[in-house]
C-alpha cells in the first residue's frame, strides 16, 4: 500500500543502502532517469548521480552520461529491517538550455577561427589583424558593430587563437534575457535567495580560466553593470543570496552594436564599465564599408548553402553581382547571406543565381530596378553630385539638432548606425565643445 502511494507522485525516489547498491525506486524515478526499474535495482547509486556525496537538499546534480541536472529535494536515513538505508527525493529542474543556437546562452565549444572571417578589403583585414594581436593577451577586447557584422565570430576567434582555447567559452545575449534572471545567471544563486532557488554557479564560474562574451551589452541595466564592473575589479563573485566571495578569472569580451559615445550619452552605458572593457577596441566596417568583399562572400554563400540545401547552384550572373554591390545591405554580412538562401530556395535545375530568385522585400527587386551595365561608370559624376547634397542634407540636419545623433537619424528617417556610417563616408566629424562640425 505505502509502496503504491510513492509510486504515483511526481518526485523520483531512490533507496539504496551505505555501499551504494539500489534496492528500490518509484516509477518516477525511472522516468526522470530514463531507465526501467530492473535496470535500476541493484545498480550502484554512484554510476548515476557520480558526486551524490557531496551534494546536500538544494543542489542541482549531474545525471551519469545525461546531458541534464535534475535538482536534490532531499536526502535522509531511514531504518529498515533492522539497519540503515539512504533514501534521495529529486526532480527535474528546468534550467536554461545552455546548447542551441537560438538560446541567449551558449556554453558549446566555439567554432569559428580567424580564417573563417572571409574579406580581402583593406580596413577589415586591419581589423583581423588588431584582433589576432589582442589574442595573445587576455585584456578585455571590446567589439563594435552594426547587427549582422560578425561580433561573436570574432570573439570566438580570439579565444581560439589564445592561451584559453581549451577552456570554456561562454556567450550571452544580454538583450534576450530579463534583469531579474540576468543577475542569477551571471553570479550564481545559493539555496533560499528566493522561491525554489538553488545552489548553482554563474557563468562567471563556469567561464573561470575561458572566456566569457557579453553580446550587446549595451542592453543590460546600469544596475547589473555596477556589479559586472565590481566582478571586474575584484575578480571575485558573489552568488545571490550568498555572503562569499568566489574568486574568478575569466576573460572578457563585450559587443556594443551603437557607438561608444553615442550609448553613454544617452545613458545606457556607465563610462567607467566602457574604459574597463574596452582595453583592446575592435570595430567591425559596415557591409557598405566593404563592398569590395561583396564578390567574395558572395561566392563563399553560394558554395556554402548549395551543399546545404542540395541545390545545383554555382554561380551568380554578372549583372545581378553589380546589383548587388551596389545595393545597401542594413542587415549587413547576415542579410546578405539570407538573401542568397532565399534565392537558391527557388532554383530547381538553374546553376545560375538571376534577379527574380531574390526575396521581393529587396528593393532592387521589388522596384524592378533595370540592370546596370556600363551606366553606372558613366553616371560617376551625377553621383558625386547627390552625395554632396546629400552630405550637405547631414550636416544641416545634425546643425539643428545641435549633433544630437538620435534626432538626427529619426529627421532624416535612416538608422543610427547609418547615420554613422555616412558620417564616416563623408568625413563628418561632430565638435563637442563647439557643436561644430570638421569637415
Amino acid at each position: 500500500m505505502f509502496e503504491k502511494l510513492l509510486d504515483i507522485i511526481s518526485e523520483g525516489i531512490t533507496v539504496y543502502e551505505d555501499q551504494g547498491t539500489i534496492i528500490w525506486c518509484n516509477n518516477a524515478a525511472t522516468r526522470i532517469l530514463k531507465q526501467d526499474k530492473e535496470h535500476l535495482l541493484d545498480k550502484n547509486i554512484r554510476d548515476i548521480f557520480p558526486h551524490i556525496d557531496s551534494h546536500s537538499k538544494g543542489d542541482l546534480i549531474h545525471v551519469a552520461g545525461e546531458n541534464k541536472e535534475i535538482l536534490l529535494s532531499d536526502s535522509l536515513k531511514l531504518a529498515e529491517k533492522n539497519k540503515l538505508v539512504n533514501v534521495v527525493l529529486f526532480r527535474e529542474e528546468k534550467v536554461p538550455t545552455l546548447t542551441h543556437d537560438s538560446s541567449p546562452l551558449k556554453l558549446d565549444k566555439p567554432k569559428y577561427i580567424f580564417s573563417n572571417l572571409i574579406g580581402k578589403n583593406k580596413q577589415f583585414c586591419e581589423v583581423i589583424s588588431i584582433a589576432k594581436k589582442a589574442a595573445l593577451t587576455s585584456s578585455p577586447v571590446l567589439v563594435h558593430g552594426e547587427t549582422g557584422t560578425g561580433k561573436e565570430l570574432f570573439a570566438q576567434s580570439i579565444h581560439n587563437a589564445s592561451e584559453r582555447f581549451d577552456k570554456p567559452f561562454v556567450a550571452i545575449n544580454c538583450a534576450a534575457i530579463p534583469e531579474n534572471l540576468l543577475e542569477g545567471i551571471l553570479f550564481g544563486t545559493v539555496k533560499g535567495a528566493f522561491t525554489e532557488a538553488v545552489n548553482r554557479p554563474g557563468l562567471f564560474e563556469q567561464a573561470s580560466q575561458g572566456t566569457i562574451f557579453f553580446d550587446e551589452i549595451n542592453s543590460m541595466s546600469l544596475n547589473l553593470q555596477a556589479k559586472l564592473l565590481r566582478v571586474i575589479q575584484e575578480k571575485t563573485v558573489r552568488r545571490v543570496g550568498g555572503v562569499k566571495d568566489i574568486p574568478v578569472d575569466p576573460r572578457i569580451i563585450s559587443s556594443l552594436n551603437i557607438e561608444p559615445l553615442e550609448a553613454m550619452e544617452n545613458g545606457i552605458l556607465r563610462s567607467d564599465l566602457f574604459y574597463r572593457l574596452s582595453v583592446v577596441y575592435i570595430s567591425i566596417p559596415p557591409l557598405q564599408a566593404r563592398k569590395d568583399d561583396i564578390p567574395l562572400l558572395t561566392k563563399h554563400f553560394i558554395k556554402k548553402i548549395s551543399q546545404k540545401l542540395n541545390r545545383p547552384v554555382k554561380t551568380i550572373s554578372p549583372e545581378v553581382l553589380e546589383v548587388i554591390e551596389n545595393y545597401e545591405w542594413s542587415g549587413n554580412i547576415r542579410q546578405l547571406e539570407h538573401a542568397i538562401e532565399c534565392a537558391i530556395n527557388f532554383i530547381d535545375t538553374e546553376s545560375e543565381i538571376a534577379l527574380e530568385h531574390f526575396p521581393q522585400y529587396l528593393s532592387f527587386v521589388s522596384n524592378r530596378l533595370p540592370v546596370p551595365t556600363s551606366s553606372i561608370a558613366k553616371n560617376k559624376i551625377l553621383r558625386r553630385e547627390i552625395e554632396e547634397i546629400e552630405r550637405s542634407k547631414i550636416i544641416r540636419i545634425l546643425q539643428r539638432h545641435k549633433g544630437n545623433i538620435s534626432r538626427t537619424a529619426r529627421d532624416l528617417g535612416v538608422s543610427r548606425q547609418s547615420l554613422y556610417y555616412r558620417m564616416r563616408k563623408y568625413s563628418i566629424a561632430i565638435n563637442k565643445k563647439t557643436n561644430g562640425y570638421n569637415n
